[in-house]
């Protein structure tokens, strides 16, 4: 009986250490997200901007997208970005703003709401000292 007891706690023991932790919430990538926008900078180039991300979304779907902003006479890190939805009915959850080499990244994600119906524009604006651009990505509704 002792045998048996013993070997009940530690599967129990076993059991609970094995668990996760109830806090912890995994989101899964989406395929559609990016998080890179490729720029090429030609050496007479004073600013550029790219945004990347995928032209289809689902309602209730959570996609990131990318933007690139380069200026030659501005620190990258001092680069700002401000996204907007100029249409749709999306919202912004989250900004992540970098900058690697000569470059200012961004990095936005947004929930496309459950009325969203096609349409959508998601514009981003960069600017570092005297130097701004912005540019545009339009989302439709996927269908399925």
């Amino acid at each position: 009986m002792k045998l048996t007891f013993k070997i009940l706690i530690c599967l129990s023991l076993l059991l609970v250490s094995c668990t996760n932790d109830e806090n912890t919430e995994v989101i899964p990538v989406n395929p559609k997200s990016v998080t890179n926008c490729e720029l090429t900078i030609e050496p007479d180039t004073l600013v550029s901007i790219c945004a990347n991300g995928t032209d289809f979304a689902l309602r209730n779907e959570i996609i990131t997208f990318a933007s690139t902003f380069y200026s030659k006479n501005d620190s990258p890190a001092d680069s700002e970005f401000f996204w907007t939805i100029e249409s749709g009915n999306m919202e912004i959850i989250n900004i992540e703003n970098s900058h690697d080499g000569f470059m200012a990244k961004s990095i936005v994600t947004v929930k496309f709401n459950f009325d969203f119906s096609g349409n959508g524009i998601i514009q981003v604006h960069a600017s570092s000292g005297n130097s701004e651009a912005f540019t545009e990505l339009f989302v439709e509704l996927e269908q399925i």
